[in-house]
């Protein structure tokens, strides 16, 4: 079984330097709990930053840090203060992480300084797909996690296409005009395009970035899959559950018992609103304070009797948006206490500390309402520990704009920037029934028990692990002793039957599709394995009769035309027609494709007997972009009349009864009697061909893109060799 690499900017284990000793602890958060599982594997593999700058480190200290996280099965990508600096303070988080959230920011940033982070974003996304390219082997899946690392996939693409990549973005993903702003976000969406499949946590953000690769012309987008050259890339929302159990059993430990009483003391018996979140700007910590002084003033009768106990951890101290905000914080809580506060209460208590787990647990434990409103988020985790915490009652208060509201619509949901909801929301939490407060909670306790983290985890790497959606299949490298097993079966097989795509699998692609006629090399070679009586080849194309017969009808071969609309076996002189040519459809169908053909330059249009295609892979990537994309959308409705189908070739769109496959003709000789079957193509009409394959054949997929093959090679001249190899063969 391959294994699976994770890649994210920490480490689920941390390093630190205390009085010159290095200390090894556990990180926090639920992306170790979530990939716990995987990691426990010894043969799989977690690669990160342990925490600590290489420049504080010697050689010794170097070695002992990779020797104790190689017993937890993780490896170190070491990183100078001048990287982490300019990598994570800088380009991460004061570039990425406003846009990502649809921010202003307050703070100019000086365009040199600027583009020496994006220098160091660069160096060190490419040294995370090195350390990750050092130890992956042939099918291995890799998962990428986090706006760190936006540009690893692409780069391990481009040096191993036999890996399966999974990225996952576990922040928002902004919409198509105010990401378009950041100066590199072309380079950002390839940079994801890189992968196999891409996660986010709610269908929102989906939507969001498909909308950006079609507004950059960068893919072509179609169901939630994405089509890139010869690449395609499976886009889904996966949102990001809980340690469910973890939560909801935290109560009946001596540690949570022991802070419940001490916040008990503390808060008098007064009704508790808790927010829990990290110092940050885009959690509308600002907001919620304005709103509860606003509550405060608005209700007298309140006062005295609620304390907002607020947690801020400290977060990215070294950016100056980050120490601006903790000192506006302090002061509106300053403020509020003071003009609010009596020598018995205090309005607010406010921790700008990291408090430990058991402490949080208590908090929300004794909280009557979770106050959970940030400007935007990927998904809130929080909100979600606050509703597992409780065994009895408990409102929860939650941002529209927080993934975890897509879930969670029990919550009371507000917009985080318009004060009087919020202020409302306050009043409608503390004053609500205990009968309708209880029901929510129960539906939400049981939304989030089904939906754990552990179930994100495995649902996104079965995603990985399938390379066409619904087929269970792994795609390796023929190579080695792969290829190896594929000649020793051919010599010693007595019936053999070899089904080969011609365009992209034989020859390469041409600009005009009329001008890809075969070498006569090719001829001789296909003559070479066709003579052999142990063989029956067929050449199965999309292309129409006519260029089959005039191409390859003096060879003993089978053909089959326009994906199996027609086809001439080798013992028969005349074609035999699968489906009766319709012309109607044409008539509506194809004045469409004539306008955009006019259009866009360069681009063509071929009318077969059976099918209309759309080729634009000589014209310009800003048109085609523009008008496939138009076409496809005004076809929709027509092909839904005439019960067509549209397929994504490469650099194509055909038009065609989707009865009518590859996969159908190929049933014809699949009922014989083979011993060895050998099935090549590069593109989604030989997935159905690939897909009705007995389990043993050789499939072979020709270049990128996911795919139901059980092997692939890197172009068409790989075929060629191969195919030579065989002919060779006794």
């Amino acid at each position: 079984m391959p294994q699976v690499i994770i890649l994210s900017n920490r480490l689920p284990v941390s390093v630190k330097k205390d009085n010159g000793k290095l200390e090894f602890y556990p990180s926090l958060g639920g992306l170790a709990t979530g990939l716990s599982s995987y990691i426990k594997d010894s043969k799989n593999k977690w690669i990160g930053w342990p925490g600590i700058a290489s420049d504080e480190l010697n050689q010794a200290e170097r070695q002992q840090i990779v020797d104790e996280l190689a017993k937890h099965n993780c490896s170190p990508v070491f990183l100078t203060k001048r990287e982490v600096d300019s990598f994570y303070n800088g380009y991460s988080n004061s570039v990425l992480w406003p846009v990502f959230h649809t921010l202003s920011s307050r703070h100019k940033i000086a365009d040199a300084e600027r583009k020496r982070w994006w220098n160091a974003y660069r160096s060190v996304n490419h040294q995370f797909s090195q350390a990750a390219l050092n130890v992956a082997e042939t099918g291995d899946r890799v998962w990428v996690h986090d706006y760190q690392l936006l540009l690893v996939s692409e780069l391990l693409r481009a040096e191993r296409s036999d890996l399966n990549i999974g990225f996952f973005l576990h922040i928002p993903f902004p919409k198509a005009k105010p990401f378009s702003k950041l100066p590199e976000y072309k380079k950002v969406l390839r940079g994801m395009l890189g992968a196999d499949v891409i996660g986010f946590h709610t269908s929102t953000y989906v939507n969001n970035f498909l909308e950006s690769c079609q507004e950059a012309g960068l893919a072509q987008a179609e169901s939630n899959m994405i089509t890139m050259g010869d690449h395609t890339v499976q886009i889904g929302n996966f949102p990001m559950g809980i340690d469910y159990e973890k939560y909801a059993s935290a109560g009946k430990s001596k540690a949570v018992k022991a802070a419940v009483r001490k916040y008990q003391k503390r808060y008098k018996r007064r009704r508790v609103i808790v927010a829990v979140d990290r110092l940050d700007p885009s959690k509308g910590l600002e907001e919620r304070l304005e709103a509860y002084r606003a509550f405060l003033e608005m209700e007298p009768k309140m006062r005295g009797k609620i304390v907002f106990s607020m947690v801020a951890a400290p977060s990215r101290t070294d950016i100056p948006e980050y120490k601006n905000l903790a000192r506006r914080l302090q002061r509106i809580v300053d403020e509020i206490n003071e003009t609010y506060g009596t020598d018995d209460w205090q309005p607010v208590d406010y921790m700008n500390v990291s408090v430990p787990f058991e402490e949080v647990t208590a908090l929300f434990k004794i909280a009557d309402v979770a106050f959970i409103a940030p400007l935007r988020d990927g998904m809130n985790l929080v909100a979600k520990e606050f509703i597992a915490s409780k065994s009895k009652g408990g409102v929860l208060i939650l941002s529209q704009t927080a993934g975890a509201a897509h879930e969670l619509p029990d919550a009371i949901l507000v917009n985080p920037r318009n004060r009087q909801e919020l202020v409302d929301a306050l009043q409608q939490a503390l004053s609500m029934r205990r009968r309708e407060l209880r029901g929510r909670l129960r539906r939400m306790q049981q939304q989030l028990a089904g939906h754990t983290v552990q179930d994100w985890a495995r649902s996104f790497v079965d995603t990985l692990q399938q390379p066409v959606p619904g087929t269970p299949a792994i795609t390796y490298s023929l190579r080695g002793r792969a290829r190896a097993h594929l000649l020793r079966d051919y010599s010693v097989a007595q019936k053999r039957l070899l089904f080969l795509d011609y365009d992209g699998s034989l020859v390469p692609f041409s600009e005009d599709y009329k001008a890809a006629v075969p070498p006569k090399s090719l001829l001789n070679l296909l003559g070479d394995l066709s003579s052999d009586p142990r063989n029956d080849v067929v050449l199965i194309s999309g292309r129409a009769p006519d260029d089959l017969k005039n191409w390859f009808g003096d060879l003993p071969i089978s053909l089959v035309a326009e994906h199996g609309a027609a086809m001439k076996k080798a013992e028969h002189k005349s074609w035999r027609t699968l489906e009766k040519v319709d012309t109607e459809w044409k008539q509506s169908v194809r004045p469409v494709l004539e306008k955009y053909t006019a259009q866009t330059p360069k681009a063509r249009l071929e009318v077969k007997p059976h099918s209309l295609v759309w080729h634009y892979r000589a014209a310009s990537p800003y048109y085609a972009q523009k008008y496939a994309v138009t076409i496809k959308r005004i076809l929709k409705p027509m092909l839904k009349t005439y019960g067509l189908q549209l397929m994504q070739g490469n650099k194509a769109l055909e038009i065609k009864n989707p009865l009518i496959n590859k996969g159908e003709a190929a049933r014809d000789w699949l009922k014989r009697d083979y011993d060895f079957v050998l099935s090549v193509g590069d593109d989604a009409t030989d997935e159905e061909l690939f897909a009705v394959l007995p389990d043993w054949a050789y499939s072979i997929k020709v270049g990128r893109g996911r795919t139901a093959a059980r092997y692939r090679v890197a172009d068409s001249t790989r075929t060629v060799k191969l195919l030579k190899t065989l002919s060779k063969q006794s």
